[in-house]
């Protein structure tokens, strides 16, 4: 998936894929959100968003949480563009039942950003031009499988290009001149990226999963073509879970510190 989305940066002028120097980096204040824990660059036009992660056994934290995913994002004014691998940790979906090891969905949704409704989703085949591996078995990962995703957009053309390994989805064509202003990587917890999430506290801190590139890659690019890490020239700022998705209630979850020149970092459950 990184050679091919590196292949498509490089046929849009843009520069080579490299950890650029962290000595201009800015660290913002952190996000809040009651669905995901991660990261958040800001503050440049981004056209490419990926990680690499080895997808967790849900069925461990069955007691603190319904569902558990990971998912990168591209965000506009009006527009979420949203990769997620997601799987519930137990039958009912909901915390406190019993722990099921189920394989992971993977898919690809568009949401209007003011309404939070959704506008297309790979699943459902309201995208368009879904292949059919998006909805068979070759869109399932299993617990422990290391995933590369990605999501690259075009901004002269509207070309966008969603990956999952080698599963490649490139038939959304929207519109040329969006402007994406966020990219998120990390977990998720809800169905959609404002759901409220029921969360029942583990006694203690609890490594969920890490974000880890298997070589110093790009994981962000923006529109004028310099790729890097999410320590770089923007802006990144930490996403922490909380009951209603603001400061003034308990955190339950959120990343570490970035390592690793700004390309790793593990997210954790809090107590």
């Amino acid at each position: 998936m990184l050679r091919r989305i590196t292949t498509l940066l490089a046929g849009a002028s843009t520069a080579v894929l490299m950890v650029t120097g962290s000595a201009a980096a800015s660290t913002g204040s952190a996000y809040y959100s009651a669905d995901q824990a991660g990261y958040v660059a800001t503050g440049a036009k981004f056209k490419f968003a990926g990680g690499t992660v080895r997808l967790p056994d849900a069925s461990h934290y069955a007691r603190e949480l319904g569902r558990v995913g990971v998912s990168i994002q591209l965000w506009d004014t009006a527009t979420v563009f949203e990769l997620r691998l997601s799987t519930c940790t137990d039958t009912s979906c909901q915390p406190g039942g019993s722990p099921v090891s189920e394989m992971y969905q993977a898919a690809f949704r568009e949401f209007s950003r003011s309404t939070g409704s959704l506008i297309c989703s790979t699943t459902n085949g309201t995208c368009p031009g879904v292949p059919a591996a998006w909805t068979g078995n070759a869109a399932r990962f299993a617990p422990g499988d290391r995933v590369s995703m990605g999501i690259f957009y075009d901004p002269g053309s509207g070309f966008t290009d969603i990956s999952v390994n080698n599963l490649d989805y490139d038939n959304l064509s929207p519109s040329a001149g969006l402007v994406f202003s966020q990219a998120r990587i990390g977990a998720e917890f809800g169905t959609t990226p404002w759901s409220q999430v029921t969360y029942h506290a583990p006694r203690s801190e609890t490594w969920l999963l890490t974000f880890a590139q298997s070589a110093r890659k790009a994981e962000i690019a923006t529109y004028s073509g310099h790729g890097s890490c999410l320590t770089s020239w923007w802006v990144h700022h930490k996403v922490r879970t909380t009951s209603d998705g603001t400061s003034g209630t308990r955190t339950e979850a959120q990343p570490h510190n970035l390592h690793n020149y700004g390309c790793d970092f593990a997210v954790y459950l809090e107590p």
